[in-house]
């Protein structure tokens, strides 16, 4: 939702050129002019919007504040599950965190359901090749374990 309204207003502010009159106009809502920020340094005013357009586009793409991992939760019976872990196309570290991941997911399923705890049956990491963006991913199968 959040990317989705970010978009719509970089589309609406880079496509926009005129407030009124005809099409396409003459006129831009970005007003002339500079911003001085040294007594020999001055930034023009349409510079300083495509630099902030930039940096919302590309914060947009990584959003440093999403989580690195995806997870895909199966439950099967006798209290098994499976996850599927993939890791974000662009991430700024935690390549090696999948395990502490699936632990802290497992650990709080298991304390949900009032279980004793959880032991993992099964694990694999894998790097999902691809010409562009390959994907970290990780596979596992846990077993949680009844109280006592």
């Amino acid at each position: 939702m959040k990317k989705r309204w970010i978009l719509t207003l970089l589309l609406s502010v880079t496509g926009c050129s005129s407030l009124s009159g005809d099409l396409p106009g003459r006129t831009s809502i970005i007003p002339k002019g500079s911003l001085r920020i040294f007594p020999g340094y001055a930034v023009a005013h349409a510079d300083i919007v495509q630099v902030g357009l930039l940096l919302a586009a590309v914060y947009m793409v990584t959003d440093p504040t999403a989580p690195n991992w995806e997870i895909v939760e199966t439950r099967l019976p006798d209290n098994r599950v499976l996850y599927k872990l993939s890791m974000q196309y662009l991430h700024l570290g935690g390549d090696g965190e999948a395990r502490y991941v699936l632990a802290r997911r497992a650990e709080t399923l298991a304390r949900e359901q009032g279980l004793a705890g959880y032991q993992i049956q099964r694990y694999e990491e894998a790097v999902d090749s691809r010409i562009f963006l390959p994907q970290r991913t990780a596979y596992a199968e846990v077993q949680l374990l009844a109280a006592k």
